[in-house]
């Protein structure tokens, strides 16, 4: 994890359904990697949040039978306009995570939405590697900033 993204992902300044003028969140792929199935009744959480460096959004999806479980998590995070270039390829692109078999000890399955050409596709991530490794927490993250979000909307 880059040191200037912890910062930021602890201001965040906005999420999913808080009003307020600010740039829409990350566009989404209409389409999810091979193997996911269909999740058309999952419910989906969707979230955005921006800060002086980064922007980003997630969405979050429960299938209804498991509940209590985020089984199928995107995210994608972009440098803001006019911030500090950084290095790290990570950035602008999709990711999906997902837990093939709720309640079976295996890794979660993550893959990257590789740049746009003339067919995009979807690039899985080798469990146990270096940048599987990144991922995971970066996605620990990311639901970070949703429950400080969704902490903060249910205060008075």
């Amino acid at each position: 994890m880059r040191p200037w993204l912890v910062p930021a992902f602890v201001l965040v300044l906005a999420s999913a359904g808080q009003g307020g003028a600010r740039a829409a969140g990350p566009v989404f792929s209409p389409t999810l990697p091979a193997g996911i199935g269909d999740i058309s009744g999952w419910q989906i959480v969707t979230g955005d949040f921006e800060t002086a460096e980064i922007r980003g959004g997630y969405r979050l999806y429960v299938n209804p039978a498991k509940p209590a479980l985020y089984q199928l998590m995107r995210y994608r995070i972009d440098r803001q306009p006019g911030a500090p270039e950084q290095s790290d390829r990570r950035l602008g692109a999709e990711r999906v995570a997902f837990i093939r078999n709720p309640g079976v000890r295996e890794p979660m399955v993550y893959w990257e939405r590789q740049p746009a050409g003339v067919v995009p596709q979807w690039r899985e991530i080798a469990p146990g590697t270096r940048e599987y490794i990144d991922e995971m927490g970066l996605l620990m993250r990311v639901l970070a900033v949703h429950r400080s979000a969704r902490n903060t909307q249910e205060q008075p």
